[in-house]
């Protein structure tokens, strides 16, 4: 990994502001992935003879992207609601209803729609969806009606209790109606933890390829949801019987240390939580095809204290199975339990996000961990069957501080590269002493010498959202290995977002067999082509491959 944020326009004279929210997205649809940071500054990916990698970003003048400068807690994605071809701003805003506390900064969710260059409309649109303290949306089609839906993830209501999680449903060409999931409206309930949970997370996603569903993560030690229709259109929950809503361990036991610490200190927890206590700090999740078996898997990540003990699940990988449902394995655990274990360690694994970072074919993993001091990025390469190793020094891509995460192709090589936020959250007045957040671009060069197919696709905005979100692309080469992505371009912790491509390393291979699309629409059209060169593509619904680019 190669840091060229000062190479490319990107450094700190040029972005002082907060840098801990950046995503790219191609809002000029010039195949570029441009750069958004702090959800409101518009950096596009302009070609530049003097540039190490050929490349650079030019900010486009704020007063003329039309975007206010967020809230803290504003949540911001950028992805095309009206099929138009261009890529709109969609903003979901804290609010707290119940809490006579809470000062109303007048803000509500909303969208702002694109103008293709980077720019947007003056004026914004409301989205109807009541007021809620927001963490999190995500995007996708789950009704598979050519418009993207959107999930939003919401905090706590009181106590334990949350607000439940707003699906906005497209309806008609411009039309969308607010779905209530099965948690609205039920009393909190500490036994079977009923009613709303609060949520810092959500993803919609498709664990068959098929299907669309809802992954709701849950903060406060709960257990996540799985929001899956069933065939006479009801919503239930899945995470349980799949094992996605929490890790086997319930106990809700503290650690020893604590229990003692608390016969004098009685302001501290000793007697063991109840189960629905038992489980996530749940943030951020990714979906892919880790194991190369046609299934795909998940990687959930959490915030972890030393006092919380076993009542707190790990960030961790469960694999899916035959049966649909998932489970770790030996070898992919990225836990960092210090040895002898001590009482003030934390894990704040923030994002997380699966994907093949050195092009041989098999999914990697990048961790962003923040909000404590001995918190940074890390990057861990697969060992296939065998486990992740972390590879982060060798790569020198250590960033401490870490924040949001996104990946694209900003420099046309067929290799997804990287830029992650900063924060100084929870460090002293020494460590922050003379710093100044700052992101950082990394252009990836751990695929030297492999080879990659990416593909960006673009549906027909009837059947098919134009940005394509759900797709699943399945390779498979001469040797018989089977790669299998889904195009998830939105979704995660606070509106996590990548560049809208499919990335499908395969390493040494200079092409693969045979190239399958299943399209996200109602039908679940499929798309095959055979003997296909490595290279950057782009695909129309029901259209042909048309190459752009064979750099690799």
């Amino acid at each position: 990994m190669v840091d060229v944020t000062d190479a490319v326009g990107l450094g700190k004279d040029v972005v002082p502001e907060t840098v801990a929210r950046v995503c790219f997205a191609d809002l000029n649809r010039d195949g570029w992935p441009d750069l958004l940071v702090d959800r409101h500054r518009v950096f596009l990916n302009v070609a530049d003879a003097k540039s190490p990698i050929g490349r650079r970003f030019s900010e486009v003048a704020p007063e003329k992207t039309h975007l206010p400068k967020p809230q803290v807690s504003t949540m911001a994605a950028f992805a095309d609601l009206d099929n138009d071809g261009k890529l709109d701003a969609i903003f979901s805003e804290n609010v707290m209803p119940d809490d006579k506390t809470f000062k109303d900064h007048g803000m509500r969710t909303r969208w702002q729609k694109g103008n293709g260059d980077g720019t947007f409309a003056e004026t914004a649109t409301p989205l109807p969806v009541p007021p809620r303290p927001t963490i999190s949306m995500s995007l996708g089609d789950v009704n598979r009606d050519g418009r993207l839906d959107i999930f939003f993830a919401n905090s706590y209501k009181q106590n334990y209790e949350g607000y439940p999680g707003d699906l906005l449903l497209s309806e008609g060409k411009t039309g969308w109606k607010t779905i209530s999931l099965p948690d609205a409206g039920i009393p909190f309930d500490d036994v079977k933890d009923a009613g709303g949970r609060p949520s810092y997370g959500g993803m919609i996603l498709s664990l068959d390829g098929k299907q669309s569903s809802i992954l709701s993560l849950s903060y406060g030690r709960r257990w996540n949801r799985l929001w899956a229709q069933t065939s006479d259109g009801k919503w239930e929950d899945r995470g349980p019987k799949l094992g996605l809503d929490g890790d086997e361990n319930r106990n809700g036991a503290y650690p020893d240390w604590l229990v003692e610490y608390a016969k004098t200190h009685p302001q501290f927890p000793s007697a063991p939580e109840k189960p629905f206590r038992s489980n996530g700090n749940n943030f951020d999740a990714s979906i892919g095809d880790v194991d190369n078996d046609g299934r795909f898997d998940v990687f959930l990540s959490t915030i972890v204290h030393a006092w919380a003990g076993g009542s707190s699940d790990l960030s961790r990988l469960v694999f899916q199975g035959a049966d649909g449902a998932f489970k770790t394995r030996e070898g992919y655990a990225v836990d960092r339990i210090p040895n002898p274990v001590t009482t003030s360690w934390n894990q704040g694994d923030l994002f997380a996000q699966l994907a093949d970072m050195d092009g041989d074919g098999w999914l990697d993993l990048i961790l962003s961990s923040g909000d404590y001091p001995d918190q940074h990025l890390r990057i861990y390469r697969q060992n296939p069957g065998k486990g992740f190793e972390e590879v982060t020094d060798a790569f020198a891509a250590s960033h401490d501080g870490s924040q949001q995460v996104s990946l694209g192709d900003v420099d046309g090589d067929g290799a997804p590269d990287l830029v992650v936020g900063q924060t100084f959250n929870r460090l002293n007045a020494q460590q922050i002493n003379g710093r100044t957040p700052t992101m950082r671009l990394f252009v990836n060069r751990m695929a030297m010498g492999k080879h990659a197919i990416v593909l960006r696709l673009k549906g027909d905005g009837k059947g098919v959202s134009r940005d394509a979100l759900g797709a699943v692309v399945r390779a498979e080469l001469a040797d018989g290995t089977k790669v299998l992505r889904q195009l998830v371009g939105v979704g995660g912790h606070a509106a996590k977002q990548m560049d809208f491509a499919v990335d499908l390393g395969i390493g040494a291979a200079d092409s693969v067999k045979s190239l399958e699309v299943t399209w996200p629409d109602a039908k679940g059209t499929v798309q095959t082509f055979k003997n296909v060169k490595a290279g950057t593509y782009a695909l129309t619904f029901r259209g042909k491959l048309s190459l752009r680019s064979n750099r690799r």
